[in-house]
């Protein structure tokens, strides 16, 4: 325990600066540009995977990938069923021959990760509302 007052809230400030920042995934995302890179319509719900702006000024995601795990946010649209637009933190990465995104939606227990194809096509992100959905293919807007 740090006895000095001021070595306390420089300590203090430090921690709160680290779980605040984009980079922890529990962190706000409210200070970091995103773009959306997949919109997936489902009968249920509409989805969209957003990243952060700056991982895609870096690279060309859809010839070399992520290059690592980014945290993005994931958007399950469920105003059609009168229950409003949820947005959540997810983990996203590239699959080992970058031909796919996959998605940890790590707040929510019991999930698995959904591997959406670059490509596009059909898939499952949720049992309840995101069955049976149809991405389009990666493109940033």
């Amino acid at each position: 325990m740090l006895r000095n007052p001021v070595l306390a809230a420089i300590a203090l400030s430090i921690t709160a600066l680290n779980f605040a920042s984009p980079s922890f995934a529990g962190g706000l995302f409210l200070d970091v540009p995103m773009t959306r890179v997949f919109v997936c319509e489902g009968p249920d719900a509409r989805m969209e995977i957003y990243v952060p702006q700056s991982v895609l000024l870096r690279r060309d995601i859809a010839k070399v990938g992520l290059g690592r795990t980014v945290n993005g946010l994931y958007a399950l649209d469920l105003t059609g069923a009168q229950k409003g637009k949820v947005i959540e933190p997810v983990r996203l990465r590239s699959t080992r021959n970058n031909r796919a995104i996959v998605m940890e939606q790590f707040t929510r227990k019991g999930l698995t990760p959904a591997t959406i194809p670059l490509a596009g096509g059909i898939l499952d992100f949720d049992r309840r509302f995101g069955t049976q959905a149809k991405c389009e293919a990666f493109r940033p807007s």
